[in-house]
């Protein structure tokens, strides 16, 4: 009887773990969407007055689409515009980051850039690992909803 009731009250202090550590997860997310109000390239583009002059971060899938002699264009989130700048060593197709200074005329003076070179082989080179662990790891263990553990297979 004894070891009955420990196992249950592990049981149920194991659920208000999980449900604790849910709420604070939610709060931080919410906290983190409510809080922070980046400039982003689209805000720039459909407000040029209100942006002028604001320096913004492009990082999000920005991928370099012409080059031209004294900048580039860049595509982010199907939207184009010209970059004025050196482009260093991107060529179409790249991925960039970059920070730049949004002029409400509809183009970017370039500050600063970093070219992720290969960035689609790494993110294809990543998953193979990623999956041979989780393989690994349900060869290995089950997971148990009744206690909410892993097990060791048998």
């Amino acid at each position: 009887m004894r070891e009955q009731s420990a196992i249950h009250l592990i049981f149920r202090n194991r659920w208000i773990n999980i449900l604790g550590l849910l709420v604070v997860l939610i709060c931080l997310v919410l906290y983190g969407y409510l809080s922070r109000d980046p400039v982003t390239l689209d805000k720039c583009l459909n407000n040029p007055i209100q942006y002028d002059g604001k320096d913004i971060n492009v990082s999000i899938e920005a991928t370099v689409v012409k080059l031209l002699s004294d900048g580039f264009f860049v595509r982010q989130m199907g939207r184009a515009i010209r970059v004025v700048g050196d482009p260093q060593n991107a060529s179409v197709g790249d991925f960039v980051v970059m920070l730049a200074v949004f002029h409400k005329e509809g183009y970017l003076e370039l500050k600063s850039l970093r070219v992720a070179k290969g960035r689609r082989l790494k993110v294809l080179i990543s998953i193979p690992p990623a999956l041979l662990v989780l393989f690994l790891l349900f060869w290995t263990y089950r997971f148990d909803l009744r206690l909410l553990l892993f097990k060791e297979r048998i």
